[in-house]
């Protein structure tokens, strides 16, 4: 039998990149909100939190849709934690920024999979 690598999940570091996504999504609020008083500092770092995860993510791991819809999960969960009924529509729009993000950190990582998986 030929030795057969693994082309599954994630491993190492880059296993963190949800995790740390979700944390962001649930505590950066609560700890930025007292510290400015502009709405505009969040939705930044709502944005911010999308794209640098995706890119870390496209360029680690491989394109997937995985993350960007974590992204939009972790979103609505600081949503129901700090955010008014309003602001639903910004789960959509960190969705697709961090898909892109994926996308292109892809493109900038060099390879479209990270696959060790050979045929």
């Amino acid at each position: 039998m030929t030795e057969q690598q693994d082309n599954g999940g994630r491993h190492g570091w880059v296993k963190a990149i949800p995790y740390a996504m979700l944390a962001a999504y649930a505590l950066g609020p609560l700890l930025l909100i007292p510290l400015v008083g502009n709405p505009w500092v969040m939705v930044g770092f709502i944005f911010a939190v999308a794209i640098i995860a995706g890119l870390i993510d496209g360029i680690a791991f491989r394109p997937t849709l995985s993350l960007p819809l974590l992204t939009g999960v972790g979103f609505w969960i600081s949503k129901a934690l700090y955010f008014n009924d309003g602001t639903f529509i910004y789960s959509i729009a960190v969705t697709l920024a961090c898909a892109a993000a994926v996308w292109v950190g892809s493109l900038v990582g060099g390879s479209s999979s990270r696959s060790k998986a050979e045929a």
